[in-house]
């Protein structure tokens, strides 16, 4: 779930007769909109709206798409009287008047209440260093033992692995380790939103790839040309790599089964997914804007946590 600081917006259009349900966003002058900071690609977002007249106000999660905020779970709220969350009872979105004032109704990303966590220091597991950071994901729900084999991938298959991001940073690079090559073959890689579902939502970023015609480490750090172009901020949180193979290359994975934590996808070897990697059918040899849910199936067995490096400098 991505975010941004200073994001801010106002409305005159409320869907619904009596404004509960999505918005069309209004630009403040001089103020950055969820476009400026994402572009019009659905994002899954923390929102905050604020009548700043009445005193009404919704917290939840929803996305935006072309300047308009979709409020998909509404989860605390303040009508001017009664105060609601998930544990007072049902919580159904504020009713803001289809047509607003402009100005008189603020939409805005926000720090809350549940976002707030402890953000810990970048891990590096390896004398090596910056040569080999595919080594130490920065997740440290990943064991890291200097163990890990080639897992072969299947030619075209989707394939979604969990990434867990505990220290702010800016994304600069990401790097993998190819074991087996084949012939005029590449790899397609890029970062997904977690969704509120447990499973991969709007992508982030398409990487530039690799062609794997050879073994060994692979790395991309030329964000020029990465879309969309230029390094990426990430806050803490959960994400998601996706990568599709044009061929059944094989890249290094850790050969232990168990998460030093439970991943959105499930236990080590058990649950959704195993422990670390669900995967899709897959329609050709590029990543897809935003995952189907429904084509997802269950873990890849040998495929356990893939060692998928993302470069990420606080």
């Amino acid at each position: 779930m991505r975010a941004a600081d200073y994001v801010e917006e106002t409305t005159t259009s409320i869907a619904g007769t009596v404004g509960d349900g999505a918005v069309t966003l209004t630009q403040i002058t001089s103020t950055p909109r969820f476009s400026t900071v994402f572009g019009t690609t659905a994002r899954q977002v923390r929102y905050v709206i604020e009548d700043t007249v009445n005193m009404k106000m919704e917290q939840g999660i929803g996305s935006v798409s072309s300047n308009v905020l979709t409020r998909t779970k509404p989860q605390i709220t303040w009508d001017g009287t009664t105060w609601k969350d998930g544990n007072s009872g049902a919580v159904t979105a504020i009713q803001f008047g289809a047509t607003p004032t402009s100005g008189n109704v603020k939409i805005r990303m926000s720090p809350t209440a549940e976002s707030q966590a402890v953000n810990i220091d970048v891990r590096q597991n390896t004398i090596a260093g910056d040569a080999n950071w595919r080594d130490y994901p920065i997740s440290g729900h990943i064991p890291w033992n200097n163990n890990g084999s080639g897992s072969t991938l299947t030619a075209n298959r989707e394939y979604y692995a969990c990434i867990k991001v505990e220290t702010p940073g800016l994304l600069n690079g990401v790097q993998l380790e190819v074991t087996t090559a084949v012939a005029s073959s590449n790899i397609a890689v890029a970062l997904y939103e977690l969704g509120s579902t447990g499973l991969p939502t709007g992508k982030i970023v398409d990487f530039n790839g690799f062609t794997t015609t050879a073994t060994g480490i692979k790395t991309d750090t030329t964000t020029g040309t990465w879309a969309p172009t230029g390094g990426v901020w990430l806050t803490p949180g959960w994400y998601v790599a996706g990568f599709i193979a044009s061929h059944a290359i094989a890249i290094r994975c850790a050969n232990n089964g168990t998460c030093y934590t439970a991943t959105p996808f499930g236990n080590a070897g058990s649950g959704y997914g195993w422990g670390d990697v669900v995967y899709a059918a897959g329609s050709g040899t590029t990543m897809p804007a935003a995952p189907a849910p429904t084509t997802m199936l269950n873990g890849v067995g040998t495929l356990s946590k893939p060692w998928i490096g993302l470069k990420v400098v606080a």
